[in-house]
C-alpha cells in the first residue's frame, strides 16, 4: 500500500435531523454503516456487502484499494460495467459516477435484506485471489482506546487495532445523543474500558461493553446534548489506529 493510502479519509456528508433536538452530522465514507435504507434516492440499487469486501479505485483487481465495506453494509450500486459496480453512500443524491466511493466486483454485493445474506464459512474465509484465510487472521484485537483533545478544539476517540479495521458507525439523536461504534470478531478487549471519563466539551464519557459469546464489542460516546455535531472517521494504515473526530456543527456550513 502506497503512502498515498496511508490515511483513509471519508468525504461524504450526511445530515440527520430529528425535530428540534440535537443534530448529528456524519462525514462518512466507505466505513460507515447506514441502517436507514429508506433514505436512498430512487436511482441505483440498495445492495449489501459480503464480509471483507474491498473497494477499488478502478474496475480492476489490480487497481489501488481505497478501503473496504463491512459485513452487510448497505450502499447504492449503479453503473454496472465489466462486472463491476460503482458504489455510493446511501445519502448521495446526485447520480454522478465521479461521486462514487469506488468500485466493487458484482459478486461481492447482494440486492437483498442483510438478514438473508448468509455466506458459507468457505466463502467468507477466502481472499479475492481464491486463497483461504484462517479464522485467526480475521480476529480483531482492540489494543487501546483513548481520548484526545486536539489543538483546533475538536475532540477524538482513538482505537488501536491489530490490523486494518473500521467499526460500523451509527448515531442516536435526541435529548441524550450518542455515537455507537460496533466491532465484530473481537478476540481481545479490556474490562477497564467499560467507562472512560473524559474532560471534553463535546464528549461527556466513553462507555464500552463486550459480548463474549457473540464476540462483539460496542463503544458508545455520550455527547453533550446542547450542541450539534459533525463526526468524521479516519484511519492511519501504518499504525492501525482508527480515529473518530468530533467537532461542533455551525449553521453557516449549510450555506457553503
Amino acid at each position: 500500500m502506497s503512502e498515498e493510502t496511508d490515511l483513509l479519509e471519508s468525504n461524504v456528508m450526511a445530515v440527520m435531523k430529528m425535530n428540534n433536538w440535537v443534530k448529528l452530522i456524519l462525514i462518512a465514507g466507505i466505513t460507515v454503516s447506514v441502517t436507514a435504507v429508506s433514505i436512498a434516492e430512487e436511482w441505483g440499487t440498495v445492495m449489501y456487502a459480503r464480509p471483507n469486501t474491498l473497494v477499488r479505485e478502478k474496475r480492476s483487481m489490480n487497481s489501488r484499494i481505497k478501503g473496504h465495506l463491512g459485513k452487510k453494509q448497505a450502499v447504492k450500486a449503479d453503473y454496472l460495467k465489466d462486472g463491476w459496480y460503482a458504489v455510493f453512500s446511501l445519502m448521495e443524491k446526485d447520480r454522478n459516477e465521479s461521486k462514487a466511493l469506488g468500485y466493487v466486483y458484482k459478486t461481492r454485493l447482494y440486492a437483498d435484506t442483510p438478514k438473508s445474506i448468509a455466506a458459507t464459512p468457505d466463502r467468507e474465509n477466502k481472499r479475492e485471489n481464491g486463497s483461504k484465510v484462517s479464522n485467526q487472521n480475521l480476529n480483531i484485537d482492540v489494543k487501546n482506546i483513548s481520548f484526545n483533545l486536539n489543538k483546533d478544539g475538536n475532540e477524538s476517540i482513538l482505537i488501536e487495532f491489530n490490523r486494518f479495521y473500521t467499526p460500523a458507525i451509527s448515531s442516536i439523536e435526541g435529548k441524550e445523543p450518542r455515537i455507537v461504534l460496533d466491532i465484530e470478531n473481537v478476540s481481545s478487549f479490556k474490562e477497564e474500558w467499560s467507562v472512560i471519563k473524559v474532560e471534553g466539551e463535546f464528549i461527556k464519557q466513553i462507555r464500552s461493553s463486550m459480548d463474549y459469546k457473540a464476540r462483539k464489542a460496542r463503544i458508545v460516546l455520550d455527547l453533550e446534548p446542547s450542541k450539534d455535531y459533525i463526526f468524521k472517521p479516519l484511519f492511519g494504515v501504518r499504525e492501525n489506529i482508527y480515529s473518530l473526530q468530533i467537532s461542533e456543527y455551525e449553521k453557516k456550513q449549510e450555506t457553503q
